[in-house]
């Protein structure tokens, strides 16, 4: 067996070796596969695990069935990355993906509206962030789709609502849940995470929602209080401000800043930033725009708030968010 192999791979080959049904041994594989280092050691496993999984798609495309199932296990990502919204029965999970998305949700006053995981994109200035609303957690269900789910998303966040009597044990049903599957949540970023973790960690925070309800400044102040370990953002669908900070600590889930390409002697391209993590250089952002850069960057010019107009800076040069540099090669 390679060596370096995580804890979460580990555990999703144990749940393959015990997988009874079809569906159950694609999940598994499909975690496996993402969960897998890259390297010169995991390749001969890597096409065998791949091997495995053609087989069994192929006899979904015999069968006409499973092969539909899959397809909600493992979502594939868009834009910075993705953040799962989790939490119990009308906590808001819908309302909050209805107004920051044109995800087809259903916001209903009746629980377990959302029936299966629902991908929807959010805009955050010129960047997006998919965001996936996914069936409600209680002590008394949860949905077969969360463990992979959870496994092989960027960072969560927790959905309490404020108006609610029971608003203090919706986070701790989440965590708890969660523990039970061996995903922690905590105050970090992904960014910040080792690249080989013993157990999967969610970078995450607390919604509280329904925020502009009369009760929820003294609900959000005990809810501050009863889960310490997790930062709490009021937010409600009638209140614009707060989806815009919503929108940005989403965001900074992820620990990354925009950078933006000038060629030399043009215009800035500010509608696709480059997305590269908090401490990168330039010499990060030229292998961003193009590999070779790496290799030729004699030096670059930056326009930044705080900078000189076109300041000359060496190839170790830290980025910011909203830098725009001009590449110069040798």
């Amino acid at each position: 067996m390679p060596a370096n192999l995580s804890q979460p791979y580990l555990e999703a080959e144990e749940r393959y070796r015990a997988a009874t049904t079809h569906e159950e041994k694609v999940a598994a594989l499909e975690e496996m596969i993402t969960l897998l280092p890259k390297h010169k050691g995991t390749e001969k496993l890597h096409a065998d695990l791949k091997s495995r999984l053609a087989k069994l798609r192929k006899s979904d495309d015999k069968k006409g069935g499973p092969a539909r199932r899959s397809s909600e296990l493992v979502i594939e990502k868009e834009g910075a990355g993705q953040v799962l919204l989790l939490g119990p029965p009308n906590a808001g999970k819908s309302a909050l993906m209805a107004a920051l998305t044109n995800a087809p949700v259903e916001v209903t006053e009746y629980p377990f509206s959302t029936h299966r995981p629902v991908p929807g994109s959010m805009r955050y200035q010129d960047v997006r962030v998919q965001l996936v609303d996914l069936p409600s957690i209680s002590p008394d269900f949860l949905d077969p789709n969360l463990p992979s789910l959870c496994r092989l998303a960027d960072a969560a966040v927790i959905c309490a609502d404020l108006s609610s009597p029971d608003c203090l044990d919706h986070p701790e049903w989440v965590v708890q849940t969660l523990d039970r599957l061996r995903i922690k949540v905590e105050r970090t970023r992904v960014h910040d995470l080792p690249k080989v973790q013993q157990r999967k960690v969610l970078p995450a925070f607390i919604a509280g929602t329904k925020a502009d309800h009369p009760d929820a400044p003294d609900a959000l102040a005990l809810l501050r209080e009863a889960v310490p370990f997790l930062d709490v953002l009021p937010v409600s669908v009638r209140q614009p401000e707060t989806l815009k900070a919503f929108r940005k600590r989403c965001f900074d889930l992820f620990g990354l800043v925009r950078v933006y390409s000038k060629p030399p002697g043009k215009e800035p391209e500010m509608d696709t930033p480059f997305l590269l993590p908090e401490g990168a250089t330039v010499l990060d952002f030229a292998g961003k725009v193009h590999l070779d850069f790496r290799e030729k960057l004699a030096f670059a010019r930056v326009w930044g708030p705080g900078k000189y107009e076109g300041q000359r800076v060496a190839r170790d040069y830290r980025v910011a968010d909203g830098d725009v540099i001009e590449l110069h090669m040798r």
